[in-house]
């Protein structure tokens, strides 16, 4: 093989490569990030605005965020959990995280956040078909640009 044979089959597989993983990507769900309010957030994603409050859902986050922009919070259950969401209520748009479980998978995930405002942080967790909830209330203290 000469040069030229290699440099144009190395840039004809170069721009497949980035043409290709387009279709890999999973589907955007424009509705679940896009919502008015909390409770349509409640509605699309669980299809009710009250999901009952559980002692079996935990989540550790600090009662008072000095910087807005990077408050760390983490969800944690025992039930043997198939999805776990994590919404702010007073967010623009209230949905902020959804991790959907495969079996063997332990049911936990630690992530930082940006709040705009002090509000009630509300993680959702689906196993067996049932919708258990927890809720912690965060006060922001500052807010970053």
């Amino acid at each position: 093989m000469d040069r030229r044979a290699f440099l144009r089959s190395m840039s004809l597989g170069g721009m497949a490569a980035t043409v290709l993983p387009l279709n890999l990507l999973a589907a955007w769900q424009k509705k679940n990030f896009t919502e008015a309010g909390f409770r349509e957030a409640m509605i699309n994603n669980f299809g009710t605005d009250t999901v009952p409050v559980s002692e079996r859902v935990t989540i550790t986050a600090p009662p008072v965020a000095t910087n807005s922009a990077m408050i760390p919070v983490e969800v944690m259950t025992d039930l043997d959990a198939d999805r776990m969401y994590l919404l702010v209520e007073k967010n623009l748009t209230p949905l902020v995280y959804r991790l959907d479980l495969k079996p063997g998978m332990m049911p936990y995930f630690n992530i930082r956040i940006k709040m705009r405002e002090s509000s009630p942080v509300h993680a959702v967790v689906r196993s067996g078909g049932s919708w258990h909830r927890a809720v912690v209330d965060i006060e922001v203290t500052s807010q970053a640009c």
